[in-house]
Order: C-alpha cells, then sequence, then structure tokens
C-alpha cells in the first residue's frame, strides 16, 4: 500500500524513533535531567481506577470533593507519570535493564484533574555491578506541578546497560 503523497507524516510501516538513550557511562552523579510537560485529564483518573481497582470517593465523587478543590488523581499514578515522561524523553530506551526499587517516596500536594506537571531526574550515585557488565544509578525523582510545588519526590534504583564498546557496535 502506497502512502498519499498529499499526506503528511512518515510512509506507513515506518515509525519515528524517540531514542535518545543514554548509557551508564553517560551519566554522572549531580547530573539533573528534566522532562517535558503532561497536563492531567479526566481521562488518566477515570483509567488509572479502572486498572488499580481503586474508586475510592477521594478520586471519584465530585461532590464529596467539591470543597476540598475537586476529585484527586491517586498517589501512585504520579509514579507512573513519572516513567512515562522518561519514556518520551527517550532517556532509556535501548539501555534500560529494571527498576530495582521506590524508596522514600513522599505524597506533598495533591495532583488534580488539570495539574500540568514536570519531572526532574538527579542522579545521586552510581556503581558497576558485580558482573561488570552493567551499571547501577541511584535516581532521585520529583514531580512538580505548574504552580512550582513539590507533588512528589522519592528514589528509584535502576539497572542500566554499559555502552557497547564493541569493534561491530555502530559508531555515532
Amino acid at each position: 500500500m502506497t502512502q498519499d503523497p498529499a499526506q503528511s507524516g512518515p510512509p506507513l510501516g515506518r515509525s519515528i524513533s524517540t531514542d535518545h538513550s543514554l548509557y551508564f557511562e553517560d551519566m554522572d552523579v549531580g547530573q539533573i535531567y528534566r522532562s517535558s510537560s503532561r497536563t492531567l485529564s479526566e481521562a488518566d483518573l477515570t483509567l488509572f481506577s479502572m486498572v488499580s481497582g481503586d474508586w475510592n470517593q477521594v478520586h471519584s465523587d465530585a461532590e464529596y470533593m467539591e470543597a476540598g478543590g475537586g476529585r484527586l488523581l491517586h498517589g501512585v499514578l504520579g509514579i507512573a507519570v513519572i516513567t512515562g515522561l522518561m519514556d518520551r524523553a527517550g532517556w532509556f530506551t535501548s539501555s534500560a535493564i529494571a527498576m530495582t526499587g521506590i524508596d522514600d517516596w513522599k505524597f506533598k500536594c495533591p495532583l488534580h484533574i488539570g495539574d500540568t506537571v514536570t519531572m526532574e531526574m538527579e542522579i545521586l550515585g552510581k556503581r558497576l555491578v558485580s558482573a561488570e557488565d552493567k551499571g547501577f544509578l541511584d535516581r532521585q525523582f520529583t514531580l512538580y506541578n505548574q504552580h512550582g510545588e513539590i507533588s512528589q519526590q522519592g528514589r528509584c534504583g535502576f539497572l542500566i546497560k554499559l555502552a557497547d564498546k564493541s569493534p561491530m557496535a555502530p559508531q555515532s
């Protein structure tokens, strides 16, 4: 099937890569990475309620929450949004191995429908793991709302690939 030349975008069957992968060697302690922004929606709240099964009235009853500024999005939805913002940035598209844990997570102010959030990731520490074919990053995440207030903050350990230095690897 051919594409109409009047249509915009890539030809059918092609995708646009957002792979801007960073590897262990690219990361330095103290570096801070900032994401693009994302506005949280009614659909986010509803879909997360469906997936989690959490229909608590603070999430689902507009009348009950009217005096408190409206329904709240689930706290752990913020963690999911952070992973989505990282994916959108492409920082670990080809280099991610696994998240190893979530530590010291704090919910500092609630998330509401219509909030626009941005995430920062700071590298707190790094080390090679015993197999020496991958590295470990200690990362702190901060999720900000549109007013610059910290909504959530915590640490996530992460296993990441080393850059491939073999002679067969494509050079950029």
